[in-house]
């Protein structure tokens, strides 16, 4: 095999997702397949990588959860952000969610 040593589906390598723990993520977007808009999904969160589990959170609130094993991730060519794919632990379905990067770190308070 040319490429595929240590590598998950998407060649982003386990020890690289693992590298994006407590990333801080200016906001999250998902394309709706029916009318191709991307839909704003959450804002100031971060990415969370656990032993078994690639989660991105937004507010509280859980925006992708997959299975670290299953996840297919890749950098942006701008490296500005992070496109997930995966089976959604929380909602059942296969999701793809594109995680822009945040320059500062971000607040764990919601705004009112």
């Amino acid at each position: 095999m040319l490429f595929g040593k240590n590598k998950n589906k998407s060649g982003m390598d386990i020890k690289s997702l693992r590298a994006l723990d407590k990333k801080p993520v200016k906001y999250v977007t998902e394309r709706d397949p029916e009318s191709f808009r991307e839909l704003k999904l959450g804002n100031e969160g971060a990415i969370n990588v656990s032993d078994t589990e690639f989660t991105v959170v937004c507010g509280g609130v859980n925006v992708i959860r997959c299975r670290l094993g299953e996840v297919t991730a890749a950098e942006l060519m701008n490296k500005s952000g992070l496109t997930i794919k995966g089976n959604d632990l929380d909602c059942g379905r296969e999701k793809s969610v594109i995680a822009y990067y945040s320059d500062g770190t971000v607040s764990a308070d919601r705004k009112r």
